[in-house]
């Protein structure tokens, strides 16, 4: 197809150069125009000396000095014009300045004159010139000043790719470093980080470059998400949704969002239409059990939670919640449900040994069910693993006093009270223990 292509171009400029160098032009087919140029020297095609006078100047266009010399020689073969001759002494002098300025760095070390070595040269449209200034600044990783000169050498010439994937390299260290921000938890340094990285995306709708967009809405959405401000997080969402209404990991965090900012409704709509695009996402199907669950609808809470578990085996979250029901369902007077709770939570532990709340409730039930060593047993865990959980506190004061241990529950008392919410049960139960030692 490629050689069709070449012939049928050949033809047309060796029999109507003019009619087609204005076609090349007006299309920006700069490009098409270099391959054949080189097709036409490697073949000895027999051209007029305009052509490869052309070709030159659209090598030019595009930063290709390399290209426009060779071309430019081609031409003075066929017709030595003086022109041409001082065409080619231009040509072969900015390239010179351009590497003189460079070499200022690399074997001096000087920066910040090469850099304006670089600006004072004052090439019009030239897209080389902001390039080389861009990896200037990078390989003194200053990024943004990097980024700034590589966006200036692709909007001059959109044609040369590198220029293309420099820019898209210092993005995508914006993009990495905010990930290393994010898995530390540094949501504000995330968030700073993919903002510059978005802001800069390229314009152009290819594919690429519409999911790098949707893929960086989606990783800020999530650091507002973390930062708490649920409406900047929520309007971003709606804009990814609005470009991508297949992404179901988007609907659930726009209905964690909503679910902060008690939208509960619109959260729940939002949670089914993830499942509705993706019937496999268990997130979505914990997070609709514990919507019906916040409702009181138990009977569609365990629905949805036990399909999560049957999506994903080791599922603790939704093992504990489905504890936590049956615990609330126990606590309200049926006891019987104690056993299922036991269940439940035992099976997120096993899946998630470090869950200290899960720990924390385990405890309580076994008080609940007067097995105050086991009670006892799992209240030290969760103070192994989260030494200042008040819950766990409480729950092992009232295990020790359940073993008549009395000192050793008023000394777990003392420290569950420093928490408002069991500060007065806390009390009570040290003044009823300091009554009962007196």
């Amino acid at each position: 197809m490629k050689i069709i292509i070449f012939l049928l171009i050949g033809y047309i400029f060796t029999n109507n150069y003019s009619d087609s160098l204005l076609i090349l032009k007006s299309n920006g087919d700069y490009l098409k125009v270099i391959d054949l140029a080189d097709d036409a020297i490697k073949k000895s095609i027999k051209l007029d000396h305009t052509f490869y006078k052309s070709a030159s100047e659209l090598a030019l266009k595009i930063d290709d000095f390399d290209k426009s010399i060779k071309y430019l020689k081609k031409a003075i073969s066929l017709e030595d014009i003086k022109s041409y001759r001082d065409e080619w002494d231009r040509i072969v002098r900015m390239r010179k300045d351009i590497e003189i300025a460079l070499k200022k760095y690399q074997e001096g070390g000087d920066y910040l004159g090469a850099v304006d070595d670089l600006k004072a040269l004052n090439f019009a449209n030239c897209g080389l010139v902001d390039y080389s200034i861009g990896k200037l600044h990078q390989q003194e990783e200053n990024y943004e000043s990097a980024l700034s000169s590589f966006k200036k050498a692709v909007q001059i010439n959109p044609f040369r790719e590198k220029y293309r994937l420099s820019m898209n390299f210092i993005i995508g260290k914006f993009i990495s470093d905010g990930d290393e921000y994010y898995s530390m938890r540094d949501f504000s340094s995330a968030k700073n980080q993919y903002m510059f990285a978005f802001n800069n995306l390229s314009s152009n709708e290819t594919e690429i470059d519409f999911q790098k967009k949707i893929a960086l809405q989606f990783k800020i959405s999530k650091a507002l998400f973390f930062l708490k401000e649920y409406s900047e997080s929520e309007k971003m969402l709606n804009q990814l949704l609005s470009l991508d209404d297949t992404h179901f990991e988007a609907f659930k965090l726009i209905g964690d969002v909503q679910k902060r900012l008690d939208k509960r409704e619109l959260a729940l709509q939002n949670y089914l239409k993830a499942i509705d695009v993706n019937q496999n996402y268990e997130k979505a199907y914990l997070a609709v059990g514990q919507i019906y669950f916040s409702e009181n609808n138990i009977e569609k809470s365990l629905e949805y939670l036990e399909k999560a578990i049957e999506l994903k085996k080791d599922y603790a979250k939704a093992y504990e919640t489905i504890g936590v029901i049956f615990q609330n369902i126990a606590d309200s007077g049926n006891s019987k449900e104690y056993t299922k709770a036991l269940y439940y939570y035992e099976q997120a532990i096993t899946y998630d040994r470090r869950n200290y709340k899960v720990m924390a409730r385990l405890s309580s039930v076994y008080n609940n069910l007067l097995k105050f060593d086991l009670a006892k047993k799992y209240a030290k865990d969760c103070i192994k693993v989260k030494r200042s959980y008040p819950d766990a506190y409480y729950e092992l004061g009232v295990a020790e006093k359940g073993l008549g241990n009395r000192i050793a529950a008023m000394e777990a008392f003392k420290n569950a009270k420093k928490s408002s919410k069991w500060r007065k049960i806390a009390q009570y139960e040290i003044d009823l223990i300091k009554k009962e030692l007196n």
